[in-house]
């Protein structure tokens, strides 16, 4: 159910930001001045601040200004680093390679990182990168750009032979942190001019905002409910235990764990066709046994009821023993001995087309020999539920970019359909369902959403009505297919691709195969997604961040078109406005003031509020209008 549409102007926050996130900020880094940091840590889990056991041990640092640099250093702890400190309120920005770890350590030196700019050298390798796979480790940066090679010395060699900075002399110490801090302000300098001469300043400079933001998350962690997750897992291993008693009794006996008596079973007792590749020869091992793994038998075809029975269970089976052995196993040893809360880290510099990855922290549980983990991000959806409020007086607030690749392509691509479809809420899914039934395939609307935006990506293949959809979609939003049309035929010819809003992403080996240019679907995909999840969400999130910092509320994860909060019952409302005002005006601002780009589509959020995570039964709908308009809307 739809409450009514109302459109209204809205009113900006009025809450001061930082200066850097004001107009040209991201200039700073080619006049202003800034110190070069590197600590030495313990060596628990790689040093990390998020293990309360790990220590300081040293802090070297160079002050750089107009006057020259000054090279400084002490030994201590966190709690022995206020000239580090005072220094650091005298300069613009801070600079370290992998600066999320030096941030995360200044937190915990007392630093409110809401009010540092942090400079990575490694965010901007990831920028001028682009989408190319490199060594982004600052031995690998000094050896391609100051022609300094990898460090072989002896205190190398003892740090990654396990010895921790605590127990090496200091007069060894001393020299090989110093080295780093060199080696990060000599790529810096010369990283920063290449940025400049691409016009690529603003870019890293978003990267480096939301390093800060993604630093102060992971020290949150995210709450399970303990009552929801021994729930579903006895739910999830009784499911386990029947679907393998069903295959067992089927099997009359076979070794599942055994490939040849899995094989016998499958394609001589039950009569499987073995999986063929496009000239039909059978898709065998590499030893040439028939293959009888756990992807082989999902993709395999029932023909008789026996095999439709045995594949069912299977599949039950399978599913049941991966939530468990990713998911619900290591949930439950949180609950049993963490007190329900569990830690990740947001993974930067990965990703081709630069939206985030996350990881979770591994743990050990009793009676286990190997530690577990779970990621952030790529949980199935179902187990948000499974998440809770820090407290009683506490709500889970999440926040979506609603629609927002979507509207991304429509304002990339200026196409006047999709606009006015954004404008008018068009129910797009429905004219998928639509499109698919004409051609002779009915289509719920459910069914039809993973085939909406499949054209937009580059999708050319599938099913009669699949491909008669692909075709309507195209005719449909014809700006939108020629720009990305365009952007082949200009990868193919450069073999690159600037975006409109500054990100370069690269393909070397494109090439025209039989009227097909080749990587297509990446050339069709990474601008959109780039600008829609690597830099509208990270803008939005940092300014939600700064923009909430005085109410009583944490961030607890952002899932790339999504930020969680955990919040006050009594602050909500304020957040909420918050998260709208972040989403979106924001947005439209900093493109504008920094990116010299404006958007013209409205921009969408949509906010479920609970106990549990995205267990509320309203959402809450906003359509946000560059000019500052708004309409609302109460889903039900």
């Amino acid at each position: 159910m739809l409450s009514n549409k109302i459109l209204t102007r809205r009113n900006s926050i009025d809450i001061k930001l930082p200066w850097f996130l004001q107009k040209d900020s991201q200039h700073i880094y080619t006049t202003g001045s800034y110190i070069s940091l590197d600590f030495e840590t313990t060596n628990l889990e790689y040093g990390s601040a998020l293990n309360l056991d790990n220590h300081i041990v040293l802090a070297c640092w160079i002050v750089v200004t107009p006057d020259g640099e000054t090279k400084k250093y002490k030994f201590g702890d966190e709690y022995e680093m206020q000239e580090l400190l005072d220094d650091i309120k005298k300069v613009k920005f801070v600079l370290a390679h992998n600066a999320k770890f030096e941030a995360q350590w200044l937190k915990r030196c007392g630093v409110d990182l809401t009010e540092v700019l942090l400079y990575d050298t490694m965010l901007g390798q990831w920028v001028l990168d682009g989408n190319i796979k490199t060594e982004k480790n600052l031995d690998a940066l000094a050896l391609r750009y100051l022609g300094v090679g990898k460090k072989q010395g002896l205190v190398a060699r003892w740090i990654q032979a396990g010895i921790c900075p605590s127990k090496i002399p200091r007069k060894l110490l001393l020299p090989y942190c110093g080295l780093d801090v060199d080696l990060c302000t000599g790529l810096f300098k010369i990283q920063v001019k290449l940025l400049e001469e691409r016009d690529q300043l603003h870019i890293v400079h978003t990267r480096n905002l939301t390093c800060s933001v993604l630093a102060d998350i992971e020290f949150n962690g995210m709450q399970l409910d303990a009552d929801a997750v021994l729930q579903e897992f006895k739910k999830t291993s009784a499911e386990k235990e029947s679907a393998l008693h069903k295959l067992t009794t089927m099997a009359d006996g076979v070794n599942f764990n055994s490939p040849k008596q899995l094989g016998i079973l499958l394609y001589e007792t039950l009569g499987f066709e073995e999986l063929r590749d496009r000239k039909g020869k059978p898709l065998r091992t590499p030893a040439g046994g028939r293959s009888t793994g756990a992807d082989t038998l999902l993709q395999l075809k029932a023909t008789t009821l026996d095999q439709t029975i045995f594949l069912e269970t299977y599949r039950q089976f399978s599913k049941a023993d991966s939530l468990l052995s990713k998911n619900l196993s290591f949930f439950q040893g949180v609950c049993e001995e963490k007190e329900g809360r569990f830690y990740g880290q947001f993974n930067q510099a990965i990703t081709a087309t630069h939206r985030l990855s996350s990881s979770g922290r591994p743990l050990l549980f009793s009676g286990e020999k190997k530690t577990k983990s779970t990621q952030f991000q790529n949980m199935p959806r179902e187990y948000k539920r499974l998440f809770t409020a820090s407290g009683d007086d506490y709500l889970v607030v999440e926040a979506d970019g609603a629609q927002l690749e979507f509207r991304v392509a429509a304002d990339l691509c200026r196409d006047s359909v999709a606009r006015q479809e954004i404008i008018d809420e068009v129910d797009v899914h429905s004219f998928t369902a639509k499109a698919m039934t004409d051609a002779g395939e009915p289509t719920s609307r459910q069914d039809a959403k993973r085939m909406t935006f499949k054209p937009l990506f580059g999708g050319q293949s599938g099913t009669k009505a699949e491909k008669a959809y692909i075709k309507f979609f195209t005719e449909k939003y014809d700006s939108i297919a020629k720009e990305q049309k365009s952007w082949t035929y200009k990868v193919l010819n450069d073999k690159q691709l600037r975006t409109r809003y500054g990100m370069i992403y690269f393909w070397p080996n494109a090439r025209n195969d039989n009227g097909y240019v080749t990587d297509t679907t990446s050339i069709y995909n990474f601008p959109i997604q780039g600008f829609a999840t690597a830099e509208i969400i990270p803008i939005a999130l940092v300014h939600l961040w700064h923009r909430v910092k005085h109410l009583r509320c944490k961030l607890l994860n952002t899932i790339h078109d999504s930020v969680v909060g955990d919040v006050h019952k009594d602050d909500v409302q304020e957040y909420k406005e918050a998260v709208k005002e972040a989403l979106t005006t924001d947005v439209f601002r900093f493109l504008s003031e920094l990116y010299d780009y404006d958007f013209v589509v409205p921009l969408g959020v949509g906010i479920k509020t609970a106990r549990n995570w995205g267990t509320g039964k309203q959402e809450e709908v906003w359509n946000v209008f560059p000019s500052g308009e708004e309409t609302y809307k109460l889903k039900e």
